[in-house]
């Protein structure tokens, strides 16, 4: 359709912060880019963009102006999606903001692996930000979801489910604190610990060490993932979380262990599925959500 067409544009060059970044997403010329949005500045006599040195950035009318081109592109891509639903195929996109604490091949991924297993029309697309980054995200209309661990309060935001959580350590499956059952955080004070550097899950152990009135130290301040060889050739300990119970993952496809850390040291944590308040999903999105509904009321019962 020729009207969604020139809502992408806008959208496009608006995320690429340059006509020449947009043309080549487009497979376009810069040059005829630019005459596309030339003209739709003069139909709508007014400019969208300060022309930069290095750029262009949306203005005052252009802000106004993308706030509506994603609100109608999200609701053309649930218009087609319901078409698709009553043809009997379902067919979509769904786009997911995920916290960068939780764990990445956890219930998440598992719920996205079964529906396309049901579904194989419908596609994801996940991206990985910090807690801060995921509202905007939402309410620009470049996401459906989000996944979040304790999520802040955000009135433009609702949540669909939510899940109890656990934290869990992650060793070396002989490591001293995987032999037993939770571990207490004063036990962690004789090991060296990998802590994210900044987040949610960063945010709950810095909580628990002020509570508990001990140091957090960690030799390392990095994403699980750079823990994960430290953890399997020493006794360094790292930490993730996700919906449902730490311990059931134990040994994981890794090699490493899961020990989860005691619930009497760590507040209650919880997983929440959100989406912007009062927003119509995709029939593919909302089917999905419905069904993470149904595996977070599982986890919780």
């Amino acid at each position: 359709m020729h009207h969604e067409v020139t809502l992408r544009l806008i959208d496009e060059i608006a995320r690429a912060g340059s006509i020449r970044g947009a043309a080549e997403k487009m497979s376009i010329t810069p040059s005829a880019l630019n005459r596309r949005l030339l003209a739709i500045e003069g139909e709508l006599e007014v400019q969208l963009f300060e022309r930069l040195a290095t750029g262009v950035r949306l203005n005052a009318a252009g802000e106004l102006f993308i706030v509506h081109a994603r609100r109608q592109m999200a609701d053309m891509k649930r218009l087609r999606s319901q078409i698709e639903d009553l043809k009997g195929a379902r067919r979509g996109h769904v786009q997911i903001v995920y916290d960068t604490s939780l764990r990445r091949a956890g219930v998440l991924a598992a719920a996205m692996a079964a529906y396309q297993d049901d579904h194989p029309g419908v596609s994801f697309g996940v991206e990985v930000l910090s807690a801060e980054e995921i509202a905007p995200r939402l309410v620009g209309y470049r996401a459906d979801l989000g996944v979040v661990l304790h999520p802040r309060t955000d009135s433009n935001l609702t949540t669909l489910a939510s899940a109890p959580a656990e934290i869990a350590l992650v060793t070396r499956p002989g490591h001293p604190l995987a032999r037993g059952g939770a571990v207490r955080f004063e036990a962690l004070q004789s090991y060296p610990l990998v802590v994210p550097p900044e987040g949610s899950l960063r945010a709950i152990l810095e909580r628990t060490a002020r509570t508990r009135r001990l140091p957090l130290t960690p030799v390392l301040q990095a994403d699980v993932d750079f823990a994960r060889p430290r953890a399997a050739g020493g006794d360094a300990v790292g930490f993730e979380v996700d919906a449902g119970p730490a311990a059931a993952r134990s040994p994981a496809p890794d090699g490493l262990a899961r020990t989860p850390l005691s619930r009497q040291d760590v507040a209650a944590v919880y997983v929440h599925v959100v989406q912007l308040r009062d927003r119509p999903l995709s029939v593919a999105a909302g089917r999905f959500a419905e069904g993470i509904k149904q595996r977070f009321a599982d986890l919780a019962g």
